[in-house]
């Protein structure tokens, strides 16, 4: 198993919530890179893709993913394992929390992928998300600047599922 972890970053969080994943998942993860040193053709060396996006201002993607997006729109990524993370404000923003993860699927969903990482929306208090499906999230959304006692702890317990989920037997401790 060989996942590939692809950011983008502007304030430095999601990056550094890059490596706490890289961390959490030890050596089946690549060392992070931010999303304008990928080539999406190189996909298909791995067999699951996390990808960090911040929703940045009022709801848009991080200026680097609205870059490189479209990018991925190749047939190596059909079948391959996404799972979505990333950083939004849900006191400042609380209309479009999180909305970048919906804007990324949204490009990407039509090329075939298959979505894992999906997130329980149970403790967050916002009021509406594009990142929001079937009273879930499509991926981990870590609010530092309102509930930073609770990142880490959302960042293990979402690596412990992205393992159970890609069909790892050791979860971690």
């Amino acid at each position: 198993m060989r996942i590939a972890i692809i950011y983008g970053s502007t304030t430095g969080v999601t990056q550094r919530i890059s490596q706490q994943i890289k961390d959490l998942l030890g050596d089946i993860a690549a060392e992070p890179v931010d999303v304008t040193l990928f080539d999406p053709r190189d996909v298909a060396k791995y067999d699951a893709l996390l990808l960090g996006i911040p929703t940045w201002n009022i709801g848009e993607m991080q200026e680097d993913w609205e870059d490189a997006a479209s990018g991925f729109l190749i047939p190596e990524i059909r079948g391959k394992k996404i799972a979505i993370f990333g950083c939004g404000d849900q006191g400042g923003y609380p209309d479009t929390f999180g909305d970048a993860h919906g804007l990324l699927w949204n490009i990407l969903e039509p090329a075939g992928p298959a979505l894992i990482g999906t997130w329980p929306t149970d403790g967050y208090e916002y009021d509406g998300s594009a990142a929001e499906r079937d009273g879930r999230f499509l991926g981990l959304i870590v609010d530092d600047d309102h509930q930073p006692e609770l990142s880490d702890i959302r960042v293990r317990e979402w690596c412990e599922q992205i393992k159970r989920e890609l069909g790892l037997t050791e979860v971690l401790t």
